[in-house]
């Protein structure tokens, strides 16, 4: 795919050129063409730099929709650095700890959300120069200096509230990689949203689309949360619908009853690793699609094609090394290691934290070294192995441990244990490894679970110490809706009895 302009605003001038017209972004209320799109940017843009400059941070704390996609790109275009979020109401805590990092300038809502958004920043103690409401800024143009490639474009955080730096750059070349692996650009695809737009879930459902001219309809995250079928339905209303979804979400979705889903493009797994990859009923074979990808690496690293293997996360779009984490050098194929990634998506770093930026963004490959012709390198933190130029992920480094002699990857024996024992939450299985050997297993369940079920599920090693099966949301979970292992960790040590 080419790409030439340097930013993601001046993708969108350009098919409010090419195609004024044609619808550009819808949610339940509205609907914007390309030209409208444009000029609605361009008006909150204007209306930025009257009280703001270069590198001033504005939060995005709004409803998922429209004008939450207004204010993101006036925000790019006025030279600002975005802060992606969503409305208030759900995940406070981890809103309000991203705002006391970030310490954004200016705040980007509707009018609707104002006084929720006041609230929100009263209790976390965070101080703004303004706040404005994107639906209520006059329609008055002018022109406003676009950036640059290099500059700062983004500040987007992590399920544990940490700042990733994205450049112009960085947004442009993943959205390009990521519209070129979902063929956005055919002009039949419609791009299908209904989750926030931060994280991995930017360059899918507003930077990638944007840059291929594909239409895209986003429904509040707030509301498919609560009705997983209005997800749905929204997918079976457009033909050659693509969508992303964790696989948390896809194992809850509810049988699409009366629903056709057999016009589906594509729905992306993403954000996963390959256990229990869940399916949801109604789609064609081949438009359920695998993908693995993270924030540090601007989105999307890999997506699986028609083909490709179970378990399989699919061909790397970017140069992908897996490799001993010790040595640091890279191991052949089929072979598990940590997997680390180079290229132009690669983020500039972590916001403020200069040392962990060090660790994770600036790792040199022994092979490279050894050869005289070193480079950077991000450190994933995630174990994988390369086969037949696929890639598979297992999990997380940190998720390793060691019992009976060998060592053990606490994703996996977590997916055997949900494909053996029935009953389980999908997804809500989690090991707990001790310094002895053995193993804590907690999970949840809407009904009984044989704690021998689980035990013969994990085999002779590790050694299961206990079980504790929980009612369905009571473990501890990260804003993406997966398990929150620390905190999962915390919460048992905390209700064990002491021994």
């Amino acid at each position: 795919m080419t790409i030439s302009p340097a930013s993601l605003p001046r993708f969108l001038a350009t098919w409010a050129r090419r195609s004024p017209d044609a619808v550009a972004v819808t949610d339940p209320g509205r609907s914007l063409t390309w030209d409208e799109l444009d000029r609605r940017v361009s008006a909150v843009a204007a209306w930025l730099r009257r009280f703001s400059f270069d590198g001033v941070r504005a939060a995005i704390l709004a409803d998922e929709g429209t004008e939450w996609v207004v204010g993101f790109l006036a925000t790019l275009r006025a030279g600002l650095v975005a802060v992606p979020g969503f409305a208030p109401g759900r995940d406070d805590a981890w809103l309000g700890a991203t705002l006391v990092d970030a310490a954004p300038e200016i705040v980007l809502t509707t009018s609707e959300r104002l006084l929720d958004v006041r609230a929100l920043l009263d209790a976390a103690g965070v101080a703004v120069w303004r706040i404005v409401a994107v639906d209520s800024v006059p329609g008055d143009l002018f022109d406003v200096p676009e950036p640059d490639a290099t500059d700062l474009a983004c500040l987007c955080y992590t399920s544990d509230a940490v700042g990733v730096v994205l450049t112009h750059a960085n947004l442009v070349d993943s959205a390009a990689r990521t519209a070129q692996a979902l063929a956005l650009g055919d002009r039949a695809a419609v791009v299908v949203n209904g989750f926030p737009l931060h994280g991995a879930n930017l360059t899918f459902a507003v930077a990638a689309p944007l840059l291929a001219g594909c239409p895209t309809v986003h429904l509040p995250a707030a509301l498919v949360r609560e009705r997983p079928e209005t997800w749905l339905r929204a997918l079976a209303e457009h033909p050659d619908a693509v969508a992303a979804a964790t696989n948390t979400f896809l194992a809850r979705c509810p049988a699409p009853e009366g629903i056709d889903l057999s016009g589906v493009r594509a729905v992306v797994d993403v954000g996963e690793t390959a256990r229990s990859r869940a399916v949801l009923p109604g789609l064609r074979a081949d438009a359920h699609r695998a993908a693995y990808g993270l924030l540090e690496a601007s989105g999307l690293v890999s997506a699986a094609s028609t083909g490709d293997g179970p378990g399989s996360s699919g061909r790397p779009g970017r140069t992908v090394a897996v490799v001993d984490p010790r040595s640091r050098r890279s191991l052949p194929a089929g072979v598990a290691g940590e997997i680390w990634v180079t290229g132009p998506t690669v983020a500039r770093g972590y916001w403020r934290r200069p040392t962990a930026s060090a660790e994770t963004f600036c790792a040199l490959l022994r092979d490279e070294v050894d050869a005289g012709e070193p480079g950077w390198w991000l450190r994933t933190g995630d174990v994988g192995l390369l086969s037949g130029g696929e890639l598979t992920v297992l999990g997380r480094l940190e998720n390793r441990f060691r019992a009976g002699g060998r060592e053990w990857q606490a994703e996996s024996v977590e997916a055997a244990i949900e494909q053996a024992v029935p009953g389980l939450v999908p997804g809500s299985a989690v090991v707990l490894p001790a310094v002895d050997g053995t193993v804590v297993v907690l999970a949840e369940s809407l009904e009984p679970v044989d704690a021998a079920a689980v035990e013969r599920a994990v085999g002779d090693e590790p050694r299961v110490r206990a079980v504790h099966v929980e009612a369905p949301g009571t473990l501890p979970r990260t804003v993406a809706g997966k398990l929150a292992r620390t905190a999962c960790r915390e919460a048992y040590l905390t209700a064990a009895p002491a021994t």
